[in-house]
C-alpha cells in the first residue's frame, strides 16, 4: 500500500515555472453520495465505488461495471459447480485460489487500480483486496478488511473464528499454517501482522478500504509531482471517510500545491489557494505557518517593485486570513519599507514625520526608529553646516525633542558640531595671532565666548594669548 508524499514546504524546484491553473477543492458529487451508503458494501457498490476511485467514469465506468458483472456470473457458477456444502473456512480459501487462476498473476506496489486489475492480472495489496471482498460478498462469506502502517489485507468469518487472507499470495489464506506463504509473501517487501499483535492491526469498512485506493492514487501523483491532481483526490477520500488521518494528507496535499505555487513565484496565487482551503476546511490554524511565509513573499514582492498601494491593499484584503500578531508584523514590514523608500529617496521635511509617526503607531520599531532619526538628523545638521556653518549644526542638534538628541549618534554627533565650530574659531584664531594680530585675534575669541562661554578650547586659546601680552 502506497502512503501520501508529504514534499516539503516552499522547497526549491528545478522544474520550469508552473502557470497558475484552477484546482479542484471540492469534492465530486459522487463522493458526498457514497459517503451516506450504509456499510457493509452490497458487492454492487463495491466495484462501482472501486473503479470510481480508480479514476473512471462515464461510458468507461460502465464498461468495467459490466465486465466486473460477467466476471461474477463466472465465479458464482464455479463455486455452486465445485460443491453447494463447502464450509466458510474451505469457502474463503477457494475464493482465494479462484482470484489466482482466474484473474491475479504478477504483484506489483504501485498498481492499486481495479481495472487494470481486471485486464493485466497486476495487483498490489489494495486492490488484490478489494477483488477478494468482491468475491467473499457474492459468495455469502463475512469478510473485513485489516489495515496495518503500510499494508492492508483482509479476514474472513469462519467456523473456526476470523480467519487472516494475504491477498498478495495465493498461499495466503490462514497464512500462519502455511511455510509457502512467508516463501511467497516476502516478495511483496511487506511484514505479515499476525492477529495477536493488535495495536499495529486495524479493522476498516468496505468505505474506508475504498479510500484506500484514492489515497494510492495520490501517493503516486505526489510522487509524480503532479500536486495539482492530487488536491482534488485528497479532498474526495477525505469526504468519503473523514478522519485525523484523511484530514492531514488532505492538507499536505493543498500545503504541497501552495509550495509548488510559491517556488515558482506565483505567491498570490499560492497564499490565495491556501487561504481558502484553510477557510473552506477550518485548517487556518494549522496552516498558520504557511499563510505567513506565502503572504511575506507577496508582501516582499510588492515592496520591491514600489507597489506600495497594492501592498497595503492585500493585507487589508488577508485580514481574516491571519491572526493579529501575524498581520501586525506584516503591516510593520509594510511601513518599514515605505518609510525606508522616503528616507533613501525623499526629503528631511519628508521623511521626518513619516518616520515619528511610523514609531509613535508602532509601526516600526525602536530600533529602526533610531536608526532612522539618527541619520536624518545627522544627515540634516551636515547639510546646515555646509550652508552656514557649524555654530547653526550644533543649534539645529541641540533644539532637536528630548528623546532623540540623547540617542548615542545624536550625542556623538553634537559634540562633534561642537568641536568643528570650536576648532573653526580657533583656526581662525590662530591665523591671526601667528600674524601678530593680537588685537583681532583676542575679538575673534570674545566674541565666540559670549556665545559658548565654556569652551574649553577657546579658554584655552585665550590664556595662552593673555600669558604672551605685555
Amino acid at each position: 500500500m502506497i502512503r501520501p508524499l508529504k514534499i516539503t514546504a516552499l522547497l526549491l524546484f528545478s522544474a520550469s515555472i508552473v502557470v497558475a491553473q484552477e484546482v479542484r477543492t471540492d469534492p465530486t458529487n459522487y463522493w458526498v453520495q457514497t459517503k451516506t451508503w450504509e456499510e457493509p458494501l452490497s458487492s454492487t457498490q463495491l466495484i462501482e465505488s472501486s473503479l470510481t476511485a480508480s479514476g473512471l467514469t462515464g461510458e468507461n465506468l460502465d464498461h468495467y461495471i459490466n465486465k466486473y458483472n460477467q466476471l461474477i456470473g463466472n465465479f458464482k457458477n464455479d463455486l455452486n459447480s465445485s460443491s453447494n456444502n463447502l464450509s466458510f473456512y474451505n469457502k474463503g480459501e477457494y475464493i482465494l485460489n479462484w482470484a489466482y487462476k482466474n484473474i491475479l498473476n504478477h504483484y506489483i506496489e504501485k498498481q492499486t487500480s481495479m481495472d487494470k486489475l481486471l485486464d493485466t492480472g497486476n495487483y498490489n495489496c489494495v486492490s488484490s483486496a478489494v477483488f477478494y471482498l468482491i468475491l467473499s460478498k457474492e459468495a455469502g462469506i463475512e469478510t473485513k478488511t485489516i489495515e496495518t502502517s503500510d499494508h492492508a489485507f483482509c479476514t474472513v468469518k469462519t467456523e473456526k473464528g476470523w480467519i487472516d487472507v494475504e491477498t498478495t499470495t495465493v498461499f495466503g489464506f490462514d497464512p500462519g499454517i502455511k511455510k509457502e506463504f512467508q516463501k511467497s509473501f516476502n516478495q511483496t517487501g511487506y511484514s505479515y501482522v499476525p492477529p495477536g499483535n493488535y495495536h499495529n492491526r486495524k479493522q476498516i469498512g468496505d468505505k474506508e478500504t475504498v479510500a484506500l485506493i484514492l489515497q494510492n492514487r495520490m501517493s503516486a501523483l505526489q510522487k509524480q509531482n503532479n500536486h495539482s491532481e492530487a488536491v482534488g483526490i485528497a479532498v474526495d477520500r477525505w469526504i468519503l471517510w473523514e478522519n485525523k488521518t484523511s484530514q492531514k494528507d488532505m492538507n499536505d496535499a493543498f500545503r504541497n500545491w501552495a509550495a509548488v505555487l510559491n517556488n515558482n513565484g506565483n505567491y498570490i496565487d499560492a497564499f490565495n489557494f491556501l487561504k481558502e482551503v484553510s477557510e473552506k476546511y477550518k485548517l487556518k490554524d494549522i496552516n498558520r505557518d504557511l499563510l505567513y511565509s506565502l503572504s511575506y513573499n507577496e508582501l516582499i514582492e510588492f515592496t520591491k517593485n514600489k507597489n506600495f498601494p497594492e501592498a497595503e491593499y492585500f493585507l487589508n484584503s488577508s485580514s481574516k486570513a491571519l491572526p493579529e500578531q501575524d498581520l501586525k508584523k506584516l503591516k510593520q514590514i509594510l511601513v518599514q519599507e515605505q518609510v525606508s523608500e522616503t528616507v533613501k529617496n525623499g526629503s528631511y521635511e519628508q521623511s521626518l514625520p513619516l518616520v515619528r509617526q511610523a514609531y509613535s503607531s508602532s509601526g516600526i520599531t525602536r530600533s529602526v526608529w533610531k536608526n532612522w532619526i539618527t541619520v536624518l538628523h545627522q544627515n540634516k545638521a551636515l547639510e546646515i553646516a555646509q550652508s552656514s556653518g557649524w555654530w547653526d549644526a550644533w543649534q539645529f542638534l541641540k533644539d532637536l525633542p528630548q528623546e532623540e538628541k540623547t540617542l548615542s549618534g545624536i550625542v556623538s554627533s553634537t559634540n562633534t558640531a561642537h568641536d568643528n565650530w570650536s576648532f573653526e574659531v580657533h583656526n581662525k584664531f590662530a591665523d591671526l595671532f601667528n600674524s601678530k594680530n593680537t588685537v583681532h585675534a583676542e575679538q575673534v575669541l570674545l566674541q565666540a565666548l559670549k556665545k559658548d562661554p565654556n569652551n574649553k578650547y577657546l579658554l584655552k586659546d585665550l590664556s595662552i594669548l593673555k600669558k604672551m601680552k605685555p
